[in-house]
């Protein structure tokens, strides 16, 4: 299995596409992992255009899931990233993460902007950042929970199950005092924002398209969080509009 190693915690992560195409990171939200994309109809939508690259978080799917609060600052998500870019000899990229995977953007729009060719942050605050994930207090009330609900496939279930309680708490917790710093938002790194209009992100997410350097923003009419990022027939037209203008003006130097 392909892990990398960024400081004592290893992350794990899986690549699909052409290698010729232009790298594209996926990263997943809270509770989920890199097989959120596939559930969702996001990966066969976007593998003939782009060079996939699907990463597990600290703290969820198959990579490590420390205890301790300080293991999920803002630096050290956004170094995991750059650790598999670096394992891959990946030098820019593109970036799409929704709801914890947009906190995730954000912390590389932070401290690596220069391995960014665009960001698309979906559900998503960057002004007041706040997950919407209430997962129990014990590992065995939320195995029961999983364990009871109807609408999981075998696979998804088991890969629910890979979550560990007390490294979900302390990733929710680290989101306090995470709001992205006013110049970071005024970069020169290209921004799309979407979110649904039923999501308490969504007038930060709007503001952010507005006034951000460089970006755009599209709302998912009637959408809660959790239904605008399954919008896949919605979102990843203007999301492949927005990745491919940029991939033109990297390839063609304008």
């Amino acid at each position: 299995m392909p892990y990398v190693n960024n400081g004592d915690i290893r992350i794990y992560y899986e690549v699909e596409g052409d290698p010729a195409n232009p790298p594209l990171v996926l990263q997943h939200g809270t509770s989920g992992d890199l097989g959120t994309w596939r559930d969702r109809g996001f990966t066969e939508r976007l593998i003939d255009r782009y060079r996939l690259v699907l990463i597990d978080a600290r703290g969820a799917g198959r990579s490590d899931k420390p205890h301790d609060l300080e293991s999920y600052s803002q630096l050290n998500r956004a170094s995991d990233v750059v650790a598999v870019l670096d394992g891959l000899g990946i030098e820019r990229t593109h970036f799409f993460g929704y709801s914890m995977g947009g906190l995730i953007g954000a912390a590389m729009l932070q401290h690596f902007p220069d391995r960014l060719i665009g960001l698309v942050l979906g559900g998503y605050n960057p002004y007041d950042p706040r997950s919407l994930a209430t997962p129990p207090a014990t590992q065995a009330e939320f195995e029961r929970e999983v364990k009871s609900r109807q609408d999981l496939s075998e696979e998804g279930r088991t890969r629910l199950l890979r979550n560990d309680v007390i490294a979900l708490h302390a990733s929710i917790a680290s989101w306090a005092g995470a709001e992205s710093p006013p110049d970071v938002l005024q970069n020169s790194v290209p921004k799309l924002f979407f979110c649904g209009t039923e999501d308490p992100s969504f007038e930060g997410s709007k503001r952010a398209g507005s006034q951000a350097n460089g970006a755009r923003f599209f709302p998912i009419e009637g959408k809660d969080h959790g239904g605008a990022g399954a919008a896949v027939d919605i979102a990843t037209p203007r999301i492949i509009e927005f990745i491919d203008s940029l991939s033109e003006v990297e390839i063609t130097g304008d």
